[in-house]
């Protein structure tokens, strides 16, 4: 196997780990949505978690980052554990208003 070839599959897989984190991040951001606005004001130590997702474990930090002058919470989701570089880890944010909505 030439130096070529080998880095070309070691792109590919972090390329798919990426993708994989991408997938499981879009099934977990979604159950946070559907969360109330007060759990989600809990420490990202209490919210953050570890799942197995397509045979892999995934982890997700989730934390509320800001709080709006309106009461609205910016709210994030970062996946790791899985190695990516050079591909960025994913994140997925939305706000959510005391009234339960969501918007992004």
């Amino acid at each position: 196997m030439g130096f070529l070839s080998q880095i070309t599959g070691f792109l590919e897989r972090r390329r798919r780990n990426a993708a994989l984190m991408r997938r499981a991040l879009a099934v977990v951001g979604a159950e946070f949505e559907q969360r109330s606005y007060e759990e989600l004001t809990k420490p990202a130590e209490v919210l953050s978690l570890r799942r197995e997702f397509e045979g892999v474990e995934v982890s997700f930090s989730a934390e509320a980052y800001e709080t709006k002058a309106n009461g609205d919470l910016a709210f994030c989701i970062d996946a790791g554990g899985v190695h990516a570089f050079p591909y960025a880890d994913p994140s997925y944010q939305f706000y959510k208003r005391k009234d339960g909505s969501v918007y992004y």
